[in-house]
């Protein structure tokens, strides 16, 4: 028998078809947003996903390095019961469920799924409409019809999610609809976020269009202190305006902020932030960037990207880099460092997983020197095209699970500190000379340090 707390979380998920790959990260902020999450925490709707998945409600599916799950899908066996719960429950309708409803204006949520002729269905619902959600696996147009009817026939809606459906334009209509605490739209032409629409959206929780670039927001932006989750494809954001505005002290997520805005006056605004993702031109901020990060004394989770079609004028110098003690999660896209990064990373107390991947380093040469990353349990090195050698000094990476080579065409040995770690279950290598696998061939522990080699075999 589910608590009453799993039971809300768990009908919830009857919004989305059978075995239908669920991202954890989606469910976690519409559950949130309907109000399901105590202190609307992210960790207590993993732990409430994570009781599911033990009580065979919920199937986990993709697992991130780190071990936390990625996707989760509802099994076939659960499927008809939960629909049917949810159905008589008046909990969400969908047209899936092939039963009359009497009553449809005591349903509260509506889920459609890759037909929008579905979208008819809305005219039965009257204005207190809280969901409505559309999921499909290819992007269709929509009617910009549609959106005006949804925006003005249901101004208490609490969350929207439009999914991949595309929309052509900013729909102004949006502002009718002042109670949204979840919006995710798809519009690759909006290219700033105006003050109609932040001013509208004040009680948002969760602001997701990841296929829309950003250069412009107002500055009505620092008035939605309830914002937590904010993805872009990139983003800029305004220099806080001072009077009548707070700093932002519940986001505790950004995907992709632009270097740009990265002085004390923004960030310093953000003082709980604890995952953020940084793309653009990451050399031309560089200055900025080595310093303010230290100041973020929440954040965990760290991603620097450099934009591929900008020019190298420089090189990015990791050993400026100031990062603060609290990261556990560090991860470099196309950064394209000329020195190793280990010297200037070893000493990150609590990190624990490490990423360094497309053209993050050009170095033939890696070090880790004696008690470097104490707590490091994942490492990743990809498109490390010339590395010739790995060093480790003595007790170097002494927590390790899990290392991917991708490729390691040149490496000559693999350190024999390595074969110390009783931690170590998973070492993935792609295309190691043939004098390094046959080395790996022949050695005796193969299985209990899960050696694997790619695209071969062993």
């Amino acid at each position: 028998m589910l608590p009453f707390y799993l039971k809300l979380c768990c009908l919830y998920l009857s919004v989305f078809l059978v075995h239908f790959e669920i991202s954890t990260k989606q469910s976690y902020q519409l559950w949130i947003a309907e109000g399901f999450i105590p202190n609307n925490n992210e960790a207590t709707a993993e732990r409430y996903l994570e009781q599911l998945i033990n009580g065979g409600f919920v199937d986990a599916g993709k697992r991130s390095d780190r071990g936390r799950i990625n996707t989760c899908s509802i099994p076939g066996h659960c499927s008809p019961a939960l629909l049917t719960v949810a159905f008589k429950g008046e909990f969400v309708i969908s047209p899936i469920m092939d039963q009359e409803v009497k009553l449809w204006e005591n349903v509260k949520r509506f889920t459609a799924h890759g037909n929008l002729n579905d979208f008819a269905f809305l005219d039965h619902f009257d204005s207190f409409l809280h969901s409505l959600l559309h999921f499909t696996l290819g992007s269709h147009y929509l009617d910009s019809n549609y959106c005006e009817k949804i925006y003005k026939m249901f101004k208490f809606l609490r969350v929207l999610d439009l999914g991949s459906l595309v929309l052509i334009r900013y729909p102004s209509e949006i502002e009718y609809v002042f109670l949204l605490r979840y919006l995710n739209l798809n519009i690759p032409s909006l290219k700033s976020l105006p003050s109609s629409l932040l001013n509208s959206l004040l009680n948002l929780y969760t602001l997701d269009m990841p296929f829309s670039y950003i250069d412009h927001t107002a500055d009505e932006f620092w008035k939605m202190s309830k914002l937590r989750y904010l993805n872009f494809g990139s983003i800029t954001l305004s220099a806080h305006p001072g009077k009548y505005c707070g700093s932002l002290e519940n986001l505790d997520f950004i995907s992709a902020l632009h270097p740009c805005c990265c002085p004390e006056d923004i960030l310093g605004r953000l003082p709980n932030l604890q995952n953020i993702q940084i793309w653009g031109d990451l050399i031309y901020y560089q200055s900025l960037l080595s310093k303010i990060l230290y100041r973020l004394s929440c954040l965990e989770s760290l991603k620097l990207a450099k934009e591929s079609k900008i020019p190298r004028r420089s090189n990015i110098i990791l050993a400026k880099y100031q990062f603060p003690p609290s990261l556990t999660h560090l991860s470099f896209l196309n950064i394209e460092l000329m020195d190793d990064p280990m010297p200037a990373l070893e000493k990150l107390a609590v990190l624990r997983l490490l990423k360094l991947k497309q053209n993050s380093y050009s170095g033939r040469k890696l070090a880790c020197s004696s008690d470097g990353f104490p707590k490091l349990k994942v490492l990743h090195l990809k498109s490390m095209l010339w590395l010739q050698e790995w060093t480790m000094g003595i007790r170097a990476m002494p927590k390790l699970e899990c290392s991917i080579l991708n490729p390691c065409a040149h490496l000559k040995m693999i350190p024999e500190q390595l074969w110390c770690l009783k931690s170590l279950n998973k070492l993935e290598l792609w295309w190691p000379e043939l004098e390094l696998r046959q080395q790996l061939r022949e050695f005796e522990d193969k299985e209990q340090y899960g050696i694997q080699l790619y695209p071969y075999g062993i």
